[in-house]
């Protein structure tokens, strides 16, 4: 487990600030700590063979079956150990986060994973390489301690074993304090961003296994959570003419670092051309690190503010007063396209649940040709597609739309290859690419009946992996463009300074339409006076970030871990605990709707 963490910390380094030694004595510690996990069932099962073989010595067969068993057992929990550890050298760097129990279920039965697994094994052939390595050494060194044990069993082998197993439950727990170590211990040993390099991914994944809570969480009592939680007043604001078309553009791997007007390496000449015309913010975070902690975020206002992605976790079946049914309710027709296969991501599922009446994806575009041999159809194609179709549909409506080229392996088509901009990484010439296609979109649609009368929402899904250090900070980790762009309109600007996030898209969109906005709201429009936190869940922690006069400042919570906050700081951090108590007694009782929330019996 030391090696793999050398090797991951080698193949990532680029990601942490600083890497001092100690990080790896810390490693050592969680790495016991799993073992005793997963190795404790084993010392149970051997505790009760030496009985039964103390009680019955004469029957020989016994010690071969509990030396088998043992062997089998051991390698088997080695080898596990050792491929979630492998998974994350590679996965890493697209999330920034070890893997988590949910996650690894999702790769296991999604429809991606086939396809590109052929990639990852060309990209990271030296894994597989070093996995079976090591694999051979634990198997040559089981079979020559197996060697080496005796046939006979003493009471005092009875009682060594009982010591081990004690000593296992002990470091199992992590010691002998209050509550068992868990994922948000490994920040106290180091830092946010260093707490990677400590934790080990079976461990993540063993303590993601059982997610789901029983009881309320009590922090704040009612009238304090009251106090804290933000004031729903709106300032004078802008409103749609009637029957606007919303659409949203959702852009993949589209981080602030390499996108937008802010960037300081922009890629996105069009991109940019378009936000300096919106309501733009200069100051924008995603609440999450994957695709499928956004589209939860920007469809239905639900953020992950757990260890998974909401798509995955055990809420994914609670009722949402989504953008597209609120909005279908007003007499829009909605709908959701991506190039990807109708299955990727649990996309199609999710949207259908909250009121998408269209989803078109890999199956349902018309020329199969147009497949990048990787994830979908290649942008400049799908956009095409999509603005065709919906020249085509019936006003109003709200639709949502997809990238995906700007995504590992980072091909290009063919005939791009000379109309783009190359950077230092590979994924900065698929963001040009996406750019150049939305140019195109843009430039044949602009003058349909569709278009003028169409608010077009622009987001990111996330930041896409960099290796640039100077992008290796928290706020990095999060800077998306988010703006609102109408053809026709000239929209208002933001307050100077407004942090603005994913969540924070739907009651924008509502407020702006002039439609009520819903009775549970986590995010706050753009036009409220008193904003939400802007919160993401980061390696076992809450981040909100402020703006503090020149930068993004990220604030962190976590329940239990108390930090040495200016009076500011501590009142941010008063109020993150108390929208969490909200967002997770929310989920648990399912009082995530209006419906749930003041349900009409019969």
């Amino acid at each position: 487990m030391s090696i793999l963490r050398l090797a991951f910390t080698i193949q990532n380094a680029v990601f942490f600030k600083s890497i001092d030694a100690s990080l790896f004595f810390v490693g050592i510690y969680f790495d016991a700590v799993t073992v005793s996990l997963l190795g404790l069932p084993l010392l149970l099962m051997l505790f009760i063979c030496y009985l039964v073989r103390l009680r019955y010595s004469h029957v020989i067969w016994l010690f071969s079956l509990q030396k088998r068993f043992t062997q089998i057992y051991f390698i088997g929990i080695a080898a596990l150990i050792l491929v979630l550890n492998s998974w994350d050298i590679a996965f890493f760097s697209y999330t920034q986060k070890r893997s988590d129990f949910s996650y690894f279920v999702h790769t296991l039965t999604g429809t991606e994973t086939g396809s590109l697994a052929g990639e990852f094994l060309l990209e990271f052939w030296w894994l597989p390489l070093l996995f079976l390595g090591l694999m051979f050494v634990i198997w040559r060194s089981v079979q020559a301690l197996n060697k080496k044990i005796s046939s006979n069993v003493s009471k005092r082998d009875l009682l060594q074993l009982l010591a081990a197993i004690v000593l296992f439950l002990v470091l199992g727990r992590g010691g002998i304090q209050l509550r068992p170590i868990g994922i948000i211990d490994a920040t106290a040993y180091s830092s946010l961003e260093q707490a990677p390099i400590v934790l080990n991914t079976a461990f993540t994944v063993l303590k993601t296994a059982k997610n789901t809570r029983n009881e309320l969480l009590v922090i704040h009592s009612a009238r304090e959570l009251n106090h804290l939680l933000p004031d729903k007043t709106k300032q004078e604001h802008f409103v749609l003419p009637p029957k606007t078309n919303v659409v949203i553009l959702i852009l993949e791997s589209f981080g602030t670092n390499y996108a937008g007007p802010n960037s300081p390496d922009s890629y996105t000449p069009f991109l940019d051309s378009i936000l300096q015309k919106s309501l733009f913010f200069n100051y924008a975070i995603a609440n999450g690190r994957t695709s499928m902690d956004a589209v939860p975020a920007i469809l239905a206002g639900m953020p992950s503010w757990l260890p998974e992605s909401y798509i995955l976790s055990p809420y994914c079946s609670n009722q949402l007063n989504s953008l597209p049914q609120t909005l279908k309710q007003k007499g829009y027709h909605t709908s959701f396209y991506h190039g990807a296969k109708e299955g990727s991501m649990n996309f199609k599922s999710f949207t259908q649940a909250i009121g998408v009446d269209t989803y078109k994806g890999l199956e349902s575009y018309p020329n199969q040709a147009h497949f990048d041999g990787n994830w979908g159809i290649w942008d400049h194609h799908m956009l095409t597609y999509f603005g065709q179709e919906l020249k085509q549909a019936k006003q109003p409506f709200l639709s949502s739309i997809f990238t995906l080229s700007s995504h590992h392996p980072y091909n290009l088509p063919n005939d791009y290859n000379n109309q783009i901009s190359k950077g230092p990484e590979p994924i900065c010439k698929t963001i040009s690419y996406t750019d150049f296609a939305l140019r195109q979109f843009f430039e044949r649609f602009k003058n349909e009946e569709w278009f003028k009368n169409t608010l077009f929402v622009i987001t990111a899904d996330h930041v896409g992996p960099t290796r640039q250090k100077r992008f290796q900070t928290l706020d990095w980790r999060y800077r998306i463009p988010i703006a609102f762009y109408h053809p026709s309109l000239e929209l208002p600007k933001p307050v100077k300074g407004v942090v603005f996030q994913q969540i924070d898209i739907m009651p924008t969109v509502l407020d702006m339409l002039g439609i009520e906005k819903t009775k549970f709201q986590l995010g706050s429009s753009c036009f409220e006076i008193e904003q939400s936190q802007k919160m993401a869940y980061d390696n076992g922690n809450l981040l909100s970030f402020i703006y503090d006069g020149t930068n993004l400042l990220p604030i962190a919570w976590s329940q239990g871990v108390k930090r040495n906050y200016t009076k500011a700081q501590a009142n941010v951090s008063r109020k993150m605990s108390a929208l969490y108590q909200f967002y997770i007694n929310s989920l648990l009782q399912n009082k995530t709707s209006e419906q749930t929330i003041s349900p009409r019996l019969p």
